[in-house]
């Protein structure tokens, strides 16, 4: 996976990477005037980054400082506060990170939400009900019908 700086000279790089419908992102918006960024930027974001590099696969962890965020083309990049770390596919919004803001927690969303998205899932085979030796469903019919009738002659002799 890759780690990346938005920056003036791969602004274009990067969104034509993040419009690809196939291309997943995690994007982490931040302020420089921010305390909670700096916090992330300098305690937390090494050690994330380092884990992140090291895994395999095709996903993009962007770091987007507050003045280019504006510049991003076709991505639901509306910040509502910082630090924001949001998983686009595509471009498009598919989830928030709420979590703690510790190394562990934020490298399990990035690993999960940059890996695969969907588990394939075995196929589903029909199970058959086990039935008890000997009875068909026409005996059970026949069975329960003859209650029915045994009981409602019970009720009417009274």
């Amino acid at each position: 996976m890759r780690v990346v700086q938005l920056t003036d000279s791969n602004i274009d790089e990067i969104n034509n990477l993040m419009t690809n419908k196939d291309q997943k992102v995690v994007a982490k918006f931040y302020a420089d005037w921010c305390g909670h960024c700096k916090d992330l930027n300098s305690r937390v974001m090494p050690d994330v980054e380092n884990i992140i590099k090291k895994q395999p696969g095709k996903g993009i962890l962007v770091s987007v400082p507050e003045p280019m965020i504006s510049k991003l083309q076709g991505v639901d990049s509306e910040v509502d506060g910082y630090p924001m770390i949001r998983f686009l596919v595509g471009g498009k919004k598919k989830k928030d990170y709420n979590g703690k803001r510790e190394v562990k927690d934020l490298a399990k969303f990035v690993k999960k939400s940059l890996g695969k998205c969907r588990k394939t899932s075995k196929k589903k085979t029909k199970r058959k009900k086990k039935r008890k030796k000997g009875k068909t469903k026409k005996k059970r019919r026949r069975n329960r019908s003859a209650m029915r009738e045994r009981f409602f002659k019970m009720i009417s002799l009274k």
